[in-house]
């Protein structure tokens, strides 16, 4: 199966790569990456998108392309309209001329963090910010052109690759003796070799017949605010002896916390339908950490 991934200088196309790599065996005879970065395909132009399925003839599409900094997109709503509403409509509909299956990747902060229960698939969304309602928009985009289509919803995803919250804690942990952090936003940390092993177990899948398509959620099995979250990171990374010193961790408020965009203060989502359907379970969450840190 040729296997054609949008975003692959991205943190989640970057581990999809390196996951691929470090299991070839697995791998090479029934999956072949054919990976895309922006400088080699404009998605927010069709031209464009056309031209590469003409040239790759891929026989499913990995979108992992996305404009994520969810604090830039309150001032540059028409790029990130560009990039993940117009480029998402011209990749599905490169999908549906060529009758082949698109994954797009999506996020919890679809959601209004209202509830007090882990969202599941089929919750009312209610973005409450830029980023939030254009993924919204890019999810009723796909299942209005495609009818192959897998959209994963994810959330707080960190890696050793790009910018993500991880690598900037480790990164203030050298710098400052004392770090605030927001302790009243839920959300379940991901972790992005996890992610990309769940897209390619799904990939494999389809290669062999299978065929539920829709809307599933897939983050860590962890919830916990950015706080708990730095204070693992920190924790872990003394054990491992990354940092020579702990810097001390204070809990703030989001209101405490200027930022641009708001953020749901609970996004905790169920990930319950993707394991009945697709029999994908979510690691360890603490096996993950030491994983991450290992490699940050």
């Amino acid at each position: 199966m040729k296997v054609w991934l949008v975003g692959a200088e991205g943190q989640l196309g970057k581990s999809i790569i390196a996951h691929v790599n470090e299991h070839c065996a697995v791998y090479k005879a029934s999956l072949h990456l054919v990976c895309s970065s922006k400088k080699d395909v404009d998605i927010c132009h069709f031209p464009s998108v056309s031209d590469f399925v003409t040239e790759h003839s891929p026989d499913i599409i990995v979108n992992a392309a996305a404009f994520s900094d969810v604090e830039s997109a309150e001032n540059n709503l028409k790029r990130c309209q560009q990039v993940n509403v117009t480029g998402v409509a011209n990749l599905t509909n490169a999908a549906k001329a060529l009758a082949i299956p698109i994954i797009h990747i999506s996020t919890d902060y679809v959601f209004d963090g209202n509830s007090s229960v882990p969202y599941i698939e089929t919750d009312s969304t209610h973005a409450l910010n830029v980023y939030g309602q254009s993924k919204c928009e890019s999810e009723a985009l796909v299942q209005q052109i495609s009818d192959k289509y897998i959209i994963l919803r994810t959330a707080w995803l960190v890696s050793s690759f790009g910018r993500n919250f991880a690598k900037t804690v480790m990164s203030l942990s050298k710098q400052h003796s004392q770090l605030s952090m927001i302790s009243d936003q839920l959300g379940c940390p991901t972790f992005a070799d996890d992610l990309a092993t769940t897209i390619c177990h799904i990939i494999l899948a389809i290669e062999k017949g299978k065929s539920d398509w829709g809307i599933f959620h897939y983050c860590g099995d962890t919830a916990m605010s950015w706080y708990e979250l730095t204070e693992n990171i920190l924790d872990e990374a003394v054990i491992q002896q990354k940092i020579t010193s702990r810097p001390d961790v204070f809990a703030i408020t989001s209101d405490e916390y200027s930022a641009e965009a708001i953020r749901p203060k609970y996004s905790v989502m169920n990930c319950q339908k993707i394991h009945d359907i697709w029999g994908i379970v979510t690691p360890e969450w603490k096996d993950s950490l030491k994983r991450l840190v290992q490699n940050l």
